[in-house]
Protein backbone atom coordinates (compact mmCIF):
# COMPACT_ATOMS: atom_id res chain seq x y z
CA UNK A 1 0.00 0.00 0.00
CA UNK A 2 1.30 3.52 -0.80
CA UNK A 3 0.36 6.70 0.47
CA UNK A 4 -1.51 8.72 -2.46
CA UNK A 5 -2.99 11.71 -0.33
CA UNK A 6 -6.14 9.87 1.06
CA UNK A 7 -7.00 7.20 3.87
CA UNK A 8 -5.27 4.33 3.93
CA UNK A 9 -6.59 0.77 3.55
CA UNK A 10 -6.24 -1.00 6.80
CA UNK A 11 -7.90 -4.01 5.64
CA UNK A 12 -4.23 -5.05 4.63
CA UNK A 13 -1.42 -6.81 6.32
CA UNK A 14 1.05 -4.61 4.48
CA UNK A 15 2.29 -0.98 4.31
CA UNK A 16 4.80 -0.06 1.90
CA UNK A 17 6.07 3.09 0.16
CA UNK A 18 9.45 4.62 -1.30
CA UNK A 19 10.77 7.69 0.33
CA UNK A 20 13.20 10.01 -1.33
CA UNK A 21 15.60 11.93 0.98
CA UNK A 22 14.74 14.16 3.24
CA UNK A 23 11.12 13.80 1.97
CA UNK A 24 9.43 10.72 3.58
CA UNK A 25 9.68 10.32 7.78
CA UNK A 26 6.47 12.06 8.40
CA UNK A 27 4.38 10.37 6.15
CA UNK A 28 5.91 7.03 7.24
CA UNK A 29 4.84 7.46 10.65
CA UNK A 30 1.37 8.20 9.89
CA UNK A 31 0.82 5.27 7.61
CA UNK A 32 2.68 3.23 10.08
CA UNK A 33 0.50 4.43 13.23
CA UNK A 34 -2.76 4.46 10.89
CA UNK A 35 -2.21 0.88 10.04
CA UNK A 36 -1.44 -0.09 13.40
CA UNK A 37 -4.69 1.72 14.53
CA UNK A 38 -6.60 -0.62 12.10
CA UNK A 39 -4.89 -3.68 12.82
CA UNK A 40 -6.13 -3.41 16.50
CA UNK A 41 -1.96 -3.02 17.24
CA UNK A 42 -1.95 0.72 18.86
CA UNK A 43 0.33 -0.13 21.60
CA UNK A 44 3.13 -0.68 19.76
CA UNK A 45 2.98 2.38 17.47
CA UNK A 46 5.51 4.56 19.83
CA UNK A 47 8.22 1.37 18.95
CA UNK A 48 7.09 0.91 15.79
CA UNK A 49 7.18 4.96 14.33
CA UNK A 50 10.85 4.82 16.57
CA UNK A 51 12.36 2.08 14.38
CA UNK A 52 10.43 2.88 11.80
CA UNK A 53 12.51 6.56 11.94
CA UNK A 54 15.80 4.89 13.02
CA UNK A 55 16.16 2.69 9.81
CA UNK A 56 15.01 5.29 7.06
CA UNK A 57 17.18 8.00 8.49
CA UNK A 58 19.87 5.10 8.59
CA UNK A 59 19.13 4.40 4.74
CA UNK A 60 19.59 8.72 4.30
CA UNK A 61 22.74 9.09 6.28
CA UNK A 62 24.75 6.30 4.64
CA UNK A 63 23.59 6.27 0.93
CA UNK A 64 22.72 9.99 0.69
CA UNK A 65 18.94 8.22 -1.31
CA UNK A 66 15.87 7.34 -0.52
CA UNK A 67 14.38 3.74 -0.02
CA UNK A 68 11.50 1.56 0.40
CA UNK A 69 9.65 0.67 3.70
CA UNK A 70 7.62 -2.27 4.19
CA UNK A 71 5.93 -3.18 7.26
CA UNK A 72 3.84 -5.98 7.86
CA UNK A 73 1.88 -7.89 10.24
CA UNK A 74 2.53 -11.76 10.73
CA UNK A 75 1.07 -13.67 13.44
CA UNK A 76 2.34 -12.46 16.76
CA UNK A 77 4.73 -10.04 15.06
CA UNK A 78 5.33 -6.95 13.46
CA UNK A 79 8.17 -6.61 10.87
CA UNK A 80 9.77 -3.36 9.83
CA UNK A 81 11.89 -3.65 6.40
CA UNK A 82 14.27 -0.67 4.80
CA UNK A 83 15.76 -1.71 1.88
CA UNK A 84 18.11 0.35 0.88
CA UNK A 85 20.91 0.26 -2.95
CA UNK A 86 24.03 0.46 -0.55
CA UNK A 87 25.88 -3.52 0.07
CA UNK A 88 27.27 -2.03 3.29
CA UNK A 89 25.95 -3.59 6.44
CA UNK A 90 24.96 -1.83 9.24
CA UNK A 91 27.05 -2.47 12.12
CA UNK A 92 25.93 -1.36 16.00
CA UNK A 93 28.58 0.85 17.56
CA UNK A 94 29.95 0.92 20.96
CA UNK A 95 28.05 3.99 23.20
CA UNK A 96 30.36 7.34 23.05
CA UNK A 97 29.60 10.14 25.09
CA UNK A 98 31.02 12.63 22.97
CA UNK A 99 29.20 11.56 19.42
CA UNK A 100 25.97 13.06 19.11
CA UNK A 101 24.69 10.54 16.40
CA UNK A 102 25.58 6.91 15.87
CA UNK A 103 22.80 5.09 18.29
CA UNK A 104 20.46 4.17 15.97
CA UNK A 105 20.66 0.25 15.90
CA UNK A 106 21.11 0.49 19.63
CA UNK A 107 18.10 1.55 20.00
CA UNK A 108 16.07 -0.71 17.56
CA UNK A 109 18.08 -3.40 18.86
CA UNK A 110 17.01 -2.19 22.68
CA UNK A 111 13.25 -2.16 21.05
CA UNK A 112 12.64 -5.02 18.85
CA UNK A 113 12.52 -8.28 19.86
CA UNK A 114 14.98 -9.10 16.61
CA UNK A 115 16.80 -7.19 13.80
CA UNK A 116 18.98 -7.93 10.99
CA UNK A 117 19.62 -7.70 6.88
CA UNK A 118 19.32 -9.25 3.88
CA UNK A 119 20.20 -9.24 0.37
CA UNK A 120 18.13 -8.22 -2.09
CA UNK A 121 16.87 -10.63 -4.15
CA UNK A 122 17.55 -9.50 -7.93
CA UNK A 123 18.76 -6.24 -6.92
CA UNK A 124 21.51 -4.09 -5.58
CA UNK A 125 21.65 -3.49 -1.64
CA UNK A 126 20.14 -4.39 1.05
CA UNK A 127 16.99 -4.54 3.25
CA UNK A 128 17.34 -3.82 7.15
CA UNK A 129 14.85 -5.37 9.27
CA UNK A 130 13.49 -5.60 12.75
CA UNK A 131 10.92 -7.34 14.51
CA UNK A 132 8.37 -6.49 17.28
CA UNK A 133 6.16 -8.40 19.24
CA UNK A 134 2.47 -8.02 18.53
Amino acid sequence: MCPSGGGYNTLVDVVWLRFERGTAAGIARRAVREALDGWKLAHLADDAMLVTTELMQNVVRHTGNGGELLVRRSGDALRIEVADTSVAKPTVRAPDPARTGGRGLSIVAAVARGWGTLARKGQTGKIVWAELAA
